[in-house]
């Protein structure tokens, strides 16, 4: 889990912030758990824009995408997939 967390920051890092986004979960593993935080006041509005093609995030109040990864589940290359698609939702509602 730690790996695919890490990993998940990593992407929002390099492919997020420089839209503004911000990672809002702990970046400590021991501290984290499964779950990773994004944060931008667009969050809900991507949120939505992300249910319409089948991603399932979750939404948290004040601009908060929950993305909850579980190795038994979820490959690296569907967190980067994820991660491409929560980007370009981004831009899209500006």
């Amino acid at each position: 889990m730690d790996a695919l967390t890490a990993f998940a920051i990593r992407l929002a890092d390099a492919w997020l912030a420089p839209l503004g986004v911000t990672v809002a979960s702990p970046r400590d593993p021991a501290f984290r758990g499964g779950h990773v935080t994004l944060a931008h006041p667009r969050m809900r509005e991507v949120t939505a824009a992300l249910w319409e093609q089948d991603v399932i995030p979750d939404y948290r109040d004040p601009g908060g995408l929950r993305i909850g990864l579980s190795p038994l589940s979820t490959s690296f290359a569907e967190v980067a997939d994820g991660m491409a698609k929560v980007a370009a939702a981004l831009r899209a509602v500006g």
